[in-house]
């Protein structure tokens, strides 16, 4: 009897521990009978009876990876690389019946998810220029988001997050699309260089017109300075003959004397300075000197004559 009371009680135990089920912290448990759905369990330690079997949700957020290729409006193969976030889409008990009872497990949804996401991708690009998919700005990942969110939440589930990376057009776009590039940049180039030529040669002409006419204003300076050199030291030589005559005069010296001995001096700086190999021929006859200050004389005295001519005349 006691013998019986102990498989009784060992029976008992065992029953009663296969009846115990512990659900983890973010999964919920839905309960079927004998393969109809009956109930949900929340995290914990819960008590099933044996006849009903317990399938663990997790509602905890996913991750997959999905690389495949798309083909641009303008016929450009683009490879792409996509980060998909998803979770169930709420705890309400229609929600996880859905996600537990639309497919057979979560192998065949992550199928379906994938080649959603590839089709609504293709069918984007599809639409684009290479040039366009360049810089895949964020509008895209809301549109495509928008028509994925709007099939998978009939299924129970919703999308956290999508992210495109990794951006590769084939290996003959990629070196056309550099040399477009190059050429652009090329263009760019000349035309500042352009610029910067015509800038400089602009700069240069302005500068060369002004050295011109600084030049000139500085030759005509020269010039009128000149002028004026030349024009102050007639008038001091002049002085200085008129000078000379009358002290010559008051002296009681013919002032003709004057005039032969600048002849001579002209002659004597001449010959100082002259180049040296050159002849200078001088009248050596003795009737020579007396000839000359006659012929300087009358010169002077047919200068005498028409200035004092003149002077009379306007009298």
């Amino acid at each position: 009897m006691e013998y019986f009371l102990v498989f009784i009680i060992g029976i008992s135990l065992i029953l009663l521990l296969l009846t115990v089920s512990s659900i983890p912290e973010s999964n919920v448990g839905v309960l079927t009978s004998f393969g109809r759905y009956c109930g949900i369990i929340q995290p914990g330690l819960n008590f099933v009876a044996l006849w009903k079997n317990v399938h663990v949700l997790s509602l905890q957020n996913r991750a997959i990876e999905l690389k495949f290729q798309a083909i641009t409006l303008d016929q450009a193969n683009v490879h792409l690389d996509c980060t998909v976030l998803y979770s169930v889409l709420s705890k309400d008990v229609d929600t996880i019946k859905r996600a537990v009872y639309t497919f057979a497990s979560e192998k065949e949804f992550e199928i379906s998810l994938r080649r959603l996401l590839e089709d609504e991708t293709r069918s984007y690009v599809a639409t684009k220029k290479q040039a366009d998919m360049i810089g895949l700005s964020q509008e895209v990942v809301v549109i495509i988001k928008a028509r994925i969110d709007e099939k998978i939440n009939e299924w129970g589930y919703g999308l956290e997050d999508l992210r495109y990376h990794n951006l590769q057009f084939d290996h003959v776009v990629t070196t056309s699309m550099a040399r477009v590039v190059a050429a652009i940049n090329e263009r760019e180039a000349a035309e500042h260089e352009g610029q910067a030529l015509l800038i400089r040669k602009t700069k240069e002409a302005e500068a060369n017109g002004e050295f011109v006419r600084i030049e000139a204003e500085a030759e005509r300076t020269a010039w009128k300075l000149r002028g004026q050199g030349l024009s102050d030291f007639r008038v001091e030589v002049s002085k200085g003959i008129n000078i000379a005559v009358k002290s010559l005069q008051t002296a009681g010296v013919n002032p003709n004397y004057l005039l032969f001995f600048m002849y001579t001096e002209t002659l004597k700086y001449i010959a100082e300075n002259g180049t040296e190999g050159h002849t200078i021929f001088v009248d050596h006859n003795p009737s020579a000197p007396s000839s000359m200050i006659e012929q300087m004389s009358a010169f002077y005295r047919s200068d005498l004559d028409t200035k004092y001519g003149k002077n009379n005349g306007m009298q």
